[in-house]
């Protein structure tokens, strides 16, 4: 499969789906190209993110993190699956054409989430998408 058939599948997955935290966030389409049988790291998506060097990445399981926030939401555009079943369908496409997918986690005023896998290339691509949350909504989620 090639960049572009990819980026129409993973769009496909995402149409109308926003990730949900103190802001309504769309997913963006992400390639990365790497030397061949070389593994991205954090230092290499900071800086394909235009971060200062030696940003901290967070990097997490998938499930973990959708787990953690439990929050795509259809747009008002779309009717789409909520909840679960929105959770489901990303994740049966993500790993339907990615391996290793990992979700790298770069916080400033709000979080920048990549969520990459290897693509059949050997280059990394996902969704970014963005996360903001207050004070107030990481105490209640911690409780």
């Amino acid at each position: 499969m090639n960049r572009e058939q990819l980026q129409q599948e993973l769009m496909q997955a995402v149409d109308g789906l926003l990730m949900h935290s103190e802001i309504d966030a769309p997913f963006e389409f992400v390639y990365l190209e790497v030397q061949p049988g070389k593994e991205l790291d954090a230092a290499e998506l900071a800086e394909y993110a235009g971060k200062p060097s030696g940003m901290k990445v967070e990097i997490k399981g998938l499930e973990e993190f959708l787990h953690q926030f439990k929050s795509i939401n259809s747009d008002e555009r779309q009717s789409t699956p909520e909840g679960k079943e929105a959770h489901h369908k990303l994740t049966t496409v993500l790993n339907q054409h990615l391996q290793d997918i990992k979700v790298y986690c770069i916080t400033q005023i709000g979080t920048e989430v990549y969520i990459l896998g290897r693509a059949q290339d050997g280059n990394y691509a996902g969704l970014r998408t963005m996360v903001v949350q207050d004070e107030a909504t990481i105490e209640e989620g911690e409780e």
